[in-house]
């Protein structure tokens, strides 16, 4: 078993247990109700009946595809479709599912000037209750997002302010040290991912991307390659804070713990591109569907149309069509083959989209100029997909944007600058009492209050918050992708240990 599988089937078995598995697949189920209309959409424009229309549903990926499936199998032997049964089984979830459902189930009996409008009245009826799903639920997260804010980071850097004061007030260090270990780098933790768990799995839609398998191509380097960029880059940053004279010695630690964090973006990087690369095929292809559905419904050949598209069409898919044109030219395949077979354009990108879409140009080669308005049809639905996404992840935009900032920069500035504010209450503090203190190499500043071990303890924090508001901000907007998780995750964490270190120096300059 690798390592892989072994963290993957822990978390799941955590999820199972606190009950975040059942909302995370309602919330993926969710984000898969308009693929499934318009699949079925799709196929009624072609073949009108309600058994092919279910046939279409069932054959697609996604929980409410195989529960689609089974109420088509289901149905087989009573002379019935399954539209009906499903639709019933899943109004109380999805209610704009059921009525979408019953609707292009009537559309297959309308007439052919009908059953367009109908057909384009069930996918608008999709899209419209993802958005409004989405758009209820943003509005709903407001509240628990703004006290995770609150009461995760602004009261407790607060807090260390008011440390120095208790010291004088004949508080022991020893025990303020005890209870900033125990608050800021375990209870503290602890709740905020139990928060950020709880708001992740409330996320309403979840729009899944495939995941690069470690087999990709651009994975070839795996893990160590990271490791030991991190781990160079750690021990150089600790080295260059350690010799720094305006950054206290304590800092060396954090800035090495956060810049070493930089390895995790290493190692994600290569999958992020794999996606990037992806995501910008699949936002081109509208336009092309669009494009070679016109040229085959006009009575030219798919292969012709795709040359043709080649030059009208931008980067990326206009040097994906050219590719492929000049493949199926030199070997004499056919579309699939030239598009995903071995150094095929699109061969590499890891999406199900794309994959259908290819088959939907070598099936309109078979049927000729009648699938020109299926892949016109096709492409009009995919953009209207891509343009429901963005709909959806502007609802919770400015509160990510919100966390993502707090969590590089503005976390690290509060800390950083609570912490040199403490040291020079300390400073003065220990200097009424004529005791002698140090500002680099000493165990603390002051008698009573370990200003090092303090800044430690909230260095520590500050890195924990980084990485855990990140992923919460990055997983509310793009869902539980892992890969761009950690590479936003990863570049956050020696952002907020170099704000930190500055912080400190600059409030030490004040105070």
């Amino acid at each position: 078993m690798t390592d892989g599988s072994w963290s993957r089937r822990l978390l799941h078995r955590a999820l199972r247990r606190t009950g975040l598995q059942t909302h995370l697949r309602a919330a993926r189920a969710a984000g898969t109700v308009p693929r499934l209309v318009g699949r079925m959409a799709l196929r009624a424009r072609t073949e009108p009946t309600p058994e092919a229309v279910a046939a279409a549903g069932a054959d697609g990926d996604g929980p409410l595809a195989d529960r689609l499936a089974t109420h088509v199998r289901q149905a087989r032997g009573r002379g019935e479709s399954g539209l009906e049964s499903f639709a019933a089984a899943t109004a109380d979830d999805h209610p704009h599912l059921a009525r979408a459902v019953r609707q292009v189930g009537a559309a297959t009996g309308a007439p052919a000037g009908e059953r367009r409008r109908r057909l384009e009245r069930a996918t608008e009826t999709a899209m419209q209750g993802v958005e409004d799903r989405s758009a209820a639920a943003a509005s709903a997260l407001d509240g628990p997002v703004t006290a995770v804010y609150a009461f995760g980071v602004l009261l407790p850097l607060a807090l260390v302010g008011v440390l120095p004061a208790a010291a004088t007030a004949g508080v022991p260090g020893g025990v303020l040290l005890a209870t900033v270990v125990v608050g800021y780098d375990l209870l503290l933790p602890g709740a905020l991912l139990g928060a950020a768990g709880w708001l992740l799995a409330r996320r309403p839609v979840a729009f899944p991307r495939e995941p690069v398998p470690a087999s990709h191509p651009a994975r070839h380097d795996g893990p160590w390659r990271a490791i030991a960029v991190g781990a160079g880059a750690g021990v150089l940053a600790g080295a260059v804070v350690g010799l720094l004279p305006p950054v206290p010695g304590w800092a060396a630690p954090v800035a090495a713990a956060g810049v070493a964090g930089s390895g995790l973006a290493v190692h994600c990087r290569p999958a992020v591109t794999v996606r990037e690369r992806a995501a910008a095929m699949e936002r081109a292809l509208p336009d092309a569907l669009v494009a070679v559905g016109r040229e085959v419904a006009a009575g030219v050949a798919v292969e012709r149309a795709i040359a043709e598209a080649a030059d009208s069409l931008g980067e990326p898919a206009g040097g994906a069509f050219e590719v492929a044109t000049e493949r199926g030219r030199r070997l004499g395949c056919g579309v699939e083959t030239a598009f995903l077979g071995p150094g095929g354009p699109v061969a590499n990108l890891p999406s199900p989209r794309l994959a259908r879409a290819v088959g939907t140009l070598a099936q309109a080669g078979r049927i000729g100029p009648p699938a020109g308005s299926l892949l016109v049809a096709t492409g009009e639905h995919l953009d209207q997909l891509r343009r429901l996404a963005e709909r959806t992840r502007r609802e919770t935009a400015r509160l990510t944007a919100t966390l993502a900032n707090t969590a590089a920069v503005f976390g690290p500035l509060v800390g950083g600058t609570t912490v040199a504010l403490a040291a020079g209450t300390a400073r003065r503090a220990g200097g009424a009492a004529g005791t002698t203190l140090t500002n680099r190499g000493a165990p603390g500043l002051g008698t009573t209050l370990p200003v090092a071990d303090l800044g430690l303890a909230v260095g520590g924090y500050v890195l924990v918050l980084a990485a855990l508001l990140t992923a919460l901000a990055t997983g509310l907007r793009y869902g539980m992708d892992r890969a761009r998780i950690g590479y936003r995750v990863g570049l956050a964490l020696p952002l907020a240990a170099t704000v930190f270190c500055l912080a400190l120096v600059a409030g030490s300059a004040v105070v």
